[in-house]
């Protein structure tokens, strides 16, 4: 087979695991089910990922490579003032979009606690996330508003920012997950959009 080939089937493979993952979580999902999802069969599954912990450990590791890719291009769009609205922007945005990529995070932090690998691979998505905005909030001091909100924040390092801005955001979006998929709606509840209002974002 073809490196081309057998690329793209590996593509293929991943981009179904990733649907029925994020649509049904890992404990729910068989090898069988994410073979006829990517229209192949289930031997090729296996010969490619060999076992549905590996196959889910592939697709995590695509899925943080892409998501530290929409926050470094999201982020590089802004200035420096408007970065931190900017953020829960995305987060609001992802939410709505493709909200089985929240989902499929929080069986990430769920496994992460007995698997090593999936742990190592969370602690990458979280602290790069992290880091990345960490450089973006370096130069809100020089912004415009950056006396207002200097004064609110104590002084905090970049670094510290950062790891509560997207703790926060990540633990906001677990809550609005959890409510609209408990009633069923698509639009997110009211205090989130009144959150969204209050930085600014709306």
């Amino acid at each position: 087979m073809r490196a081309s080939s057998r690329e793209d089937t590996s593509a293929t493979i991943l981009d179904a695991a990733y649907r029925c993952l994020a649509r049904e979580g890992y404990a729910a999902v068989s090898m069988r089910q994410i073979a006829r999802e990517a229209g192949v069969a289930l031997s090729q599954l296996h010969y490619y990922f060999q076992s549905k912990e590996r196959l889910f450990i592939e697709v995590m590791r695509r899925t943080t490579e892409q998501h530290l890719q929409e926050v470094v291009s999201w982020l590089g769009q802004l200035s420096a003032d408007q970065r931190l609205n900017g953020l829960v922007r995305m987060v609001r945005a992802k939410l709505r979009e493709d909200p089985g990529w929240f989902r499929l995070l929080f069986d990430f932090s769920s496994l992460a606690f007995h698997d090593a690998e999936v742990r190592r691979q969370l602690r990458r998505l979280f602290e790069e996330v992290a880091d990345e905005a960490a450089s973006r909030f370096a130069g809100l001091w020089q912004a415009p508003s950056a006396g207002t909100l200097r004064s609110r924040l104590a002084g905090l390092s970049p670094q510290t920012l950062g790891r509560i801005f997207v703790a926060t955001l990540y633990g906001l979006a677990l809550q609005v997950l959890m409510e609209t998929d408990e009633t069923g709606k698509t639009e997110q509840p009211v205090w989130f959009e009144e959150l969204l209002v209050a930085v600014g974002t709306s």
